[in-house]
């Protein structure tokens, strides 16, 4: 019968440590290999430093109410959970989001090469990337980081997994805000066509010689 098994309890856990480590390999490899500063919040620090310390705290809850969703979840029945939350078709969406997720940060994280980081060091960005899941994304690692977010909340929708969903939009549309500025600080009209060309998120456009939409 469809759906006559559930994906196991750990997997929401497994999910976001695994991208939590290749995350931490990726900028050891990145820093090593190419000697830049990948993880740093250094620029317009008031806004970022703010950003920094939320994600941090954003990351350690989601990690910890996808271990009660393991361990002990009869506390989620505290937190809101509701009893049609177990369902079949809706934890295989959830399961089938955290696999994508992961995929979808590794390879965007290798398409970016020496370019990768975390935050936006004091120097600004490394060099525009446009190849890859960048030709349909102008963020997929954060495209990634939502879907991620969002199996999480569909795994066990309650009150607290609501406010790191909401949360982890917030940040990131800030940090996104803030990328974007100083990619085109940097690239200038380079980056100004390639925004034209491809969504902040998905999708790509017709644009004419000079940038604009048709």
């Amino acid at each position: 019968m469809l759906f006559s098994w559930l994906p196991p309890a750990w997997l929401p856990l497994a999910a976001l440590l695994a991208i939590i480590a290749l995350s931490a390999l990726r900028v050891w490899g990145v820093q090593r290999a190419h000697g830049v500063t990948v993880f740093s919040f250094g620029r317009r620090a008031a806004i970022q430093g703010v950003a920094e310390r939320n994600w941090k705290v954003a990351v350690f809850v989601a990690v910890a109410l996808a271990a009660i969703a393991w361990l002990a979840p009869d506390l989620e029945t505290v937190l809101g959970r509701p009893e049609w939350a177990g369902a079949a078709a809706l934890r295989w969406t959830s399961a089938t989001l955290f696999v994508g997720s992961v995929l979808i940060i590794c390879i965007a994280q290798l398409q970016m090469g020496a370019s990768w980081r975390v935050g936006v060091p004091a120097e600004g960005p490394g060099p525009l990337v446009q190849h890859g899941l960048f030709k349909w994304s102008r963020n997929p690692i954060f495209v990634g980081i939502l879907a991620a977010v969002l199996a999480l909340f569909l795994w066990s929708p309650n009150i607290a997994t609501a406010a790191v969903l909401a949360a982890t939009w917030t940040l990131t549309m800030v940090q996104v805000r803030i990328e974007e500025e100083a990619l085109r600080e940097k690239h200038g009209d380079a980056y100004e066509f390639y925004a034209a060309a491809v969504g902040r998120w998905f999708g790509r456009r017709r644009v004419s010689a000079n940038g604009t939409r048709p």
